[in-house]
């Protein structure tokens, strides 16, 4: 327990587990581990509870001159990453609601540390300038779960967004240009060195870091890279990747790349100029000495640092029964790889195209490859499709939207036997039938990359084993000080849902995963706080937007809370039950993607659901 001194601001506070019976004001604290911003989904130290005309909506703040007669009916709810525990002797102190509140009066509010949110974001010293180009944009609704003030889409599928985006959102408003996938986004405006604030009381810019050290190309060590720079640190900074290309996007991959309508250059994320970083490209790791603290590169060079950043991401599955990778069987997992389905299909050469796997991969290039006119099987091993990350409901209705669309959908189904004819693969299914194929592609899943680190002392058990923090843990289970983890690659358990490491792989994730483990790499393992991100992705499949929040995969029930299967526009919302009672674990939106907004904040919760949520949920 921590006592924090605070001052009143004009923000509302609802206590943990009381019902107030007056107005009462939140204390903004100014110790650099607790900062508020009251502007942003999730605070440094609390999680506002917003105010409506018409009701309270988890996730938003409104000026109290919009608070209407009367209190809002939501019960209390603070979201980590601490719990309010008020004082027992008397209540904070009343205050009139008004614009401003000033109060003079220093109080004592004790806390209990809870996980903090995924990101840390500091209100800029200027606004800035978005801009979006409609040719990209794609309308996924990603800029609008990060960043609902300045980005809107309307129930008619247009976006919607504010051109001159006040410093206090500038930061908001940038994460959403980092998360985008198709880089539609453009935000203009630096922020002047030195405007950003110190958040921890940690140091930004340790002595002991002369070199730090990226492993891995791709978006989640770019982002720690981005991230150190942000904080502060000024020492050396390499990256290391085993690509020829600097980080690039890859849920484009299997969609706009394959169709033609992006190229290898509009997929490159855009590095910040004041990244100052070496680039090693097209170059292999091949080991780690802990001891030496140095990486093994291909061709004998050690390269020495001081902090490790390990995000070398994951390579696609491949089953022993495949045979080895040629010209016509491929996976879709790097920008080389889609570059040779795409030309395989420019040629002609690809008339019939068999998917093998159920998940995202294979449902999104199933549906390129029937926008380009080719005749498309889905083999899948399990039924239906996209249970494992869905559930069997939701699946179903996947199913039909791709069987709607002329896609072939094998469920329960395997390949026993592979032949090259020459003119294209002849391939025997488990119960004796004969496909004929021009091309193959398999998504079946992934592996974390890690087979350099093994013999090292870290434990890479599916993945680079994590803390909470993202500091990597060796063989012992202790954290390594000066070697983190972040993105595809790390398993870590993220305290929101329980203490089961776990790997996420979404874009969104990397982005924040390698933030927090930058800032994790200069506070330390005792100083960082624990990773808690409420995971987010999505899809898009013939036209139906899929969005989700939270982990469904930990979902033992169900429950359809706005629309209807039958419609294929809904709401569902997942649960599972602990030892204090039924946890939501996820929301995922079909066709509702403002609809999903307000499910966010809550993932994680124990207990009931706010009302502003229940209120909403319409007849099946």
């Amino acid at each position: 327990m921590t006592t924090i001194p605070g001052a009143w601001s004009n923000q509302v506070w609802w206590p943990q587990n009381e019902q107030p019976q007056e107005r009462w004001t939140l204390p903004e604290f100014s110790a650099p581990a607790l900062q508020l911003s009251y502007q942003s989904y999730q605070s440094y130290a609390y999680l506002p509870v917003p105010l409506h005309e018409q009701h309270a909506s988890l996730g938003h703040s409104y000026p109290l001159a919009h608070v209407a007669d009367g209190y809002p009916a939501p019960a209390p709810y603070v979201e980590p990453p601490y719990q309010l525990l008020p004082q027992a002797a008397e209540p904070p102190i009343a205050a009139e609601v008004t614009d401003a509140v000033e109060v003079e009066a220093e109080v004592e509010v004790e806390v209990e540390e809870l996980p903090l949110p995924a990101d840390r974001l500091v209100p800029e010293a200027r606004p800035v300038k978005v801009s979006v180009d409609n040719n990209r944009c794609h309308i996924y609704g990603i800029c609008q779960q990060e960043a609902p003030e300045v980005f809107r889409i309307s129930e008619g599928g247009s976006l919607h967004y504010t051109g001159t985006v006040p410093a206090h959102l500038a930061a908001r408003a940038r994460q959403a240009a980092r998360c985008c996938p198709m880089q539609a986004v453009a935000i203009s405006g630096a922020t002047p060195p030195g405007a950003r604030r110190r958040r921890r009381a940690a140091a930004v810019r340790p002595t002991g870091y002369r070199r730090i050290v990226v492993a891995g190309g791709g978006l989640a060590g770019l982002s720690a890279a981005s991230r150190l720079r942000e904080r502060g640190y000024d020492g050396e900074l390499v990256l290391v990747g085993e690509e020829l290309r600097r980080p690039y996007s890859r849920p484009p991959l299997s969609k706009q790349f394959l169709a033609g309508e992006l190229g290898a250059e509009d997929l490159t994320f855009r590095a910040d100029d004041t990244l100052q970083a070496h680039w090693l490209l097209g170059t292999q790791l091949l080991g780690l000495d802990t001891e030496r603290k140095s990486v093994e590169l291909r061709g004998g060079e050690r390269l020495p640092y001081d902090g490790l950043v390990i995000a070398t991401g994951v390579d696609a599955k491949r089953l022993p029964s495949t045979p080895v990778i040629s010209d016509r069987i491929r996976t879709v997992r790097t920008l080389a790889d889609a570059a040779a389905i795409q030309q395989a299909m420019q040629q002609a050469r690809a008339h019939h195209l068999v998917i093998l796997g159920g998940g995202f991969v294979g449902c999104e290039l199933a549906c390129t490859a029937r926008d380009l006119g080719m005749e498309v099987t889905l083999i899948v091993h399990s039924a239906p499709l996209l249970r494992r990350v869905l559930g069997s409901k939701l699946g179903e209705v996947v199913g039909r939207i791709q069987a709607r669309a002329g896609v072939d959908v094998r469920l329960s189904t395997r390949i026993s036997h592979w032949h090259d004819t020459g003119a294209g693969l002849r391939l025997r299914l488990d119960d004796g039938e004969l496909l004929e194929a021009d091309f193959v592609v398999l998504g079946l899943g992934s592996v974390p990359r890690t087979e350099w680190l093994r013999g090292s002392t870290l434990e890479v058990t599916d993945g680079v084993l994590c803390d909470a923090t993202c500091h990597a843990l060796d063989v012992a289970g202790r954290p390594m000080p000066g070697i983190v983890a972040a993105g595809d690659v790390a398993s870590w358990p993220n305290a929101r849902f329980d203490a089961t490491p776990r790997r996420v792989e979404h874009l969104i994730h990397a982005v924040e995963m390698g933030q927090h483990a930058a800032d994790a790499l200069l506070e330390g393992p005792d100083q960082a706080p624990r990773f808690t991100p409420v995971p987010r992705f999505w899809s898009e499949q013939h036209g139906t937007r899929l969005q989700a929040v939270g982990m469904p995969a930990l979902g033992e029930r169900m429950e359809i809370v706005e629309g209807s299967l039958r419609s294929e526009s809904f709401v569902a919302t997942y649960h599972r039950d602990t030892a204090r009672g039924s946890q939501l674990v996820a929301a995922v939106a079909f066709d509702m993607p403002s609809q999903l907004l307000d499910y966010r904040d809550a993932i994680g919760r124990i207990g009931p659901l706010p009302r502003t949520l229940t209120s909403r949920r319409r007849r099946r």
